[in-house]
């Protein structure tokens, strides 16, 4: 048994995504996970993500005692007091049509990133050549694109924002002079219905800055240094740092250093949980396999892995080869990051059409966070938004279940994963490691799943129903497709 499409008792090696729909155009369709989880007592923020004609006024039935709608931004706040699962109806509505969704609010302790974040990051598109204006600039891209509207919500900053000195209130790290006003900075975007990420280390002077980290002082001999610049100190800082991010308004941390021990993990993950205000924890680069399931219950999400690029290589690395041990480990709350994406040119390499989709078909699949590092100008390419705003791949990484991929089947030419999803059907996704167009291989096992030639499949890039899976499975090199299977 195989996929792909067969046209004219021909197979069709391409995979075509279909453009991405105006997302402001149109009846309303609400998009976004079905749970989302936040602490009792905390600011609580989150934008109903929806395409359709502006203006459009937003509902919502059941929701927590605290929380309320702007009827025109679509944005649920407030702080919710008591603990529990909440059934809540969203309702979008424009002059063209309306749009309900069933949607879990979940209040309680450990409750955040019950899906893949999605958003962007700085890293891969600006290095540390980052200020005020370009986190604005790209904000604001990520609403005026649609991005918003298909559930990317989180604007990071990676490193590049420290100044060299402590001082403040909390004697905490100094912006440095591109980032006049960070509460300022955080309110608006918070104003756009979007959240906000600070990077550090507990290093001295973290990667890509000559600013502070979250420790200082000499070095704290119990920890291995990575260089003589590289090295965690004997005075620490988290609880003074995360107190002013929280002041100013973050809702999300990536902490970063070599040899990623538990010991600094835990102290931050500490200091986080401690704050009053939720903030996403995530953890780089080389969690060590035997920490598993601690950093599970200290991060929610954490890097083992390489920096990621555009190479083929890097991709093999980070998506295909080094992420089936970590399974046990991920669901809602606890996710294997399998690093930012790869749109931009680096050092004069890039990916190809046929690997972008592969690359980010990967991601999905996983389901990795996915963090973009496209600028403002590849964040309105048509192919780009193809593959980012594709509702039915995007709701395959936000499935509620948040079970990871399986691989079925892999040789040196072809890797075919499982994905099992919560309204009992599977996502399939079939990645052609070689340098020539093929046929997949037979799926003995897939029948095993209740998976047969009479199951209807659906092409998810394509968004096109393609009858039963009768047909072989033709992928372009270096490529992949994925098809949506129905248990019926």
């Amino acid at each position: 048994m195989g996929t792909a499409s067969a046209k004219n008792g021909t197979v069709d090696f391409a995979t075509a995504p279909a453009p991405a729909l105006p997302w402001d155009q149109g009846r309303p369709v609400i998009n976004g996970p079905d749970v989302y989880g936040a602490s009792p007592g905390k600011e609580f923020l989150y934008l109903i993500p929806a395409i359709g004609e502006r203006p459009m006024r937003f509902t919502a039935e059941n929701l927590p005692a605290g929380l309320a709608v702007d009827s025109v931004r679509g944005q649920i706040q407030g702080r919710a007091v008591v603990p529990g699962e909440y059934a809540v109806t969203l309702h979008a509505e424009n002059s063209l049509g309306t749009s309900a969704k069933i949607f879990t609010i979940i209040i309680g302790e450990h409750k955040l990133a019950l899906t893949p974040p999605m958003g962007w990051n700085s890293w891969n598109c600006f290095r540390s050549d980052i200020d005020d204006a370009r986190i604005r600039a790209v904000a604001e891209s990520m609403v005026s694109t649609g991005l918003a509207a298909r559930g990317y919500s989180y604007v990071n900053m990676d490193s590049g924002w420290q100044s060299k000195q402590r001082g403040g209130p909390y004697n905490s790290i100094v912006p440095k002079d591109g980032f006049p006003d960070m509460a300022a900075l955080c309110s608006h975007i918070h104003a756009l219905g979007l959240k906000v990420g600070i990077y550090s280390a507990p290093y001295t002077v973290p990667w890509g800055t000559d600013g502070c980290g979250t420790t200082s002082g000499l070095m704290d001999t119990r920890f291995r240094m990575f260089n003589q610049n590289k090295f965690i100190g004997i005075e620490k800082h988290e609880d003074d740092d995360v107190c002013q991010w929280a002041a100013w308004g973050f809702d999300y941390c990536k902490y970063d250093w070599n040899y990623t021990d538990m010991v600094n993990a835990e102290r931050m993950s500490r200091a986080l949980r401690d704050a009053p205000r939720d903030m996403v924890f995530s953890i780089t680069t080389d969690v060590e396999f035997s920490d598993a399931f601690r950093v599970k219950e200290l991060a929610n999400l954490w890097r083992s892995n390489k920096d990621m690029g555009p190479l083929w290589e890097l991709f093999l690395h980070n998506g295909i080869n080094n992420t089936g041990q970590w399974n046990p480990v991920i669901g809602p709350g606890h996710w294997f990051d399998l690093c930012l994406t790869a749109f931009m040119p680096r050092d004069g390499k890039s990916f190809t059409r046929n690997e972008l989709i592969a690359h980010i078909s990967c991601w999905m699949m996983r389901p990795s966070p996915i963090m973009i590092d496209c600028d403002t100008a590849l964040m309105r390419d048509n192919f780009v938004l193809s593959l980012l705003c594709n509702e039915e791949i995007i709701a395959v990484n936000q499935d509620r279940w948040g079970k990871p991929a399986a691989s079925i089947y892999r040789d040196d030419s072809w890797d075919i994963q499982i994905k099992p999803l919560s309204d009992g059907n599977y996502a399939l996704a079939y990645f052609n490691l070689g340098t020539q167009p093929a046929i997949a291989p037979e799926l003995e096992s897939a029948a095993k799943l209740g998976i047969h030639r009479t199951s209807p499949v659906r092409d998810l890039w394509r968004k096109e129903d393609l009858g039963v899976f009768d047909f072989p499975v033709g992928v372009d090199a270096h490529c992949a497709k994925v098809y949506k299977v129905y248990m019926v």
